[in-house]
């Protein structure tokens, strides 16, 4: 049975203290990437960018309505799978996980969609099945040729018991 996130403890951080280098350096590229533009498109962070970060990648599409967004699940790393003992890639986040634990997820990708800016969190998940992860990531939105809107957003999570 795949574990479900049963609870969230987030600490969002716009100000982007990383006690993490690697997270710091991804945002330094999504900046020169950026180039005057609201956010850098997607194509600009090939596989072979991000080959460091691969196994923690996390890209959400944005779906839009008039008063809300819904974020699906377009690629989901294999560590990150490992961690939440599934891989949901093609379901919406507030399929995946309880009420409670959606709402620091949403809240979360909601600040960076319409801040258009990279946003530092950091906290624990609980799981049903075991008692908490600690974790730091950073969420970086992306456009997609050109659109000017955000339409993705990448996320990279390091989790503090990582064999």
């Amino acid at each position: 049975m795949p574990r479900q996130i049963v609870e969230t403890s987030f600490r969002l951080d716009p100000e982007l203290h990383f006690a993490r280098p690697e997270l710091q350096a991804l945002v330094a590229l999504w900046e020169a990437k950026r180039v005057e533009r609201i956010a850098p498109e997607r194509a600009d962070f090939s596989p072979f960018v991000l080959r460091p970060y691969l196994p923690r990648v996390l890209i959400y599409e944005i779906l839009r309505n008039k008063t809300a967004y819904r974020f699906r699940i377009r690629l989901y790393g294999t560590l990150i799978s490992k961690y939440s003992g599934r891989d949901p890639t093609g379901k919406f986040v507030d399929e995946i996980m309880t009420e409670q634990a959606y709402a620091d997820f949403n809240r979360g990708l909601s600040w960076a969609t319409d801040n258009a800016k990279p946003l530092r969190a950091t906290g624990s998940y609980h799981f049903v099945d075991r008692s908490f992860v600690q974790f730091e990531s950073v969420t970086l939105p992306l456009t997609i040729e050109g659109s000017g809107e955000i339409e993705q957003l990448l996320n990279i999570t390091y989790y503090d018991d990582e064999e």
